[in-house]
């Protein structure tokens, strides 16, 4: 009786402990500047005969971030561990239209202050070049959004879109299917 009655103890104190220790992990964000968070390896000089540029930007959960480009064709490169992950840029000419790239995340962090983070998703904005149908002499930009799902080497681009708020919104829900290649 004795033995049952220490092991109801120990498995009610472990059942108590396990539920005060888990918080409720809450989604967050993280931004960086590409102007002030990335260091510039290369950038042609009037002496080169093409237009090329490629930095370093600080990066989180064992991704590896950068923007290169060259033929005015500029956008971020995305590795995992290394391996580096297809984000679909666009054929036409493209570049940065924010300087911000935004780092989606869940935290948790239990009563005692200890955390787990997990990252989510990446968006950034570029601003690439559209043709006008109806004048084929007129070439405006247009905005678009770019939603990462980071998954390790899983990780892809599910989503273009018109707005921050729509692209996190595709990151939030884990069902949304990757993009084509």
């Amino acid at each position: 009786m004795r033995l049952l009655f220490g092991a109801s103890i120990t498995l009610f104190i472990i059942v108590i402990a396990t539920g005060m220790a888990k918080a409720t992990p809450r989604v967050e964000s993280s931004f960086i500047d590409i102007d002030k968070d990335c260091v510039v390896v290369s950038s042609a000089t009037e002496n080169a005969p093409i237009d090329f540029f490629e930095s370093e930007c600080r990066s989180f959960g064992g991704y590896q971030l950068s923007i290169k480009g060259s033929d005015l064709r500029y956008s971020p490169r995305l590795s995992y561990l290394g391996r580096e992950i297809e984000l679909l840029r666009p054929m036409s000419f493209h570049d940065m239209n924010d300087s911000q790239i935004e780092w989606i995340y869940s935290l948790e962090v239990d009563e005692e202050g200890s955390g787990q983070i997990e990252w989510r998703g990446l968006i950034y904005q570029l601003s690439v070049a559209d043709n006008d149908e109806e004048d084929e002499n007129s070439i405006g930009d247009r905005p678009v959004y770019y939603a990462v799902r980071l998954q390790g080497e899983q990780t892809c681009v599910i989503g273009t879109v018109v707005s921050a708020e729509e692209a996190r919104v595709l990151i939030a829900d884990p069902a949304t299917p990757c993009l084509e290649q």
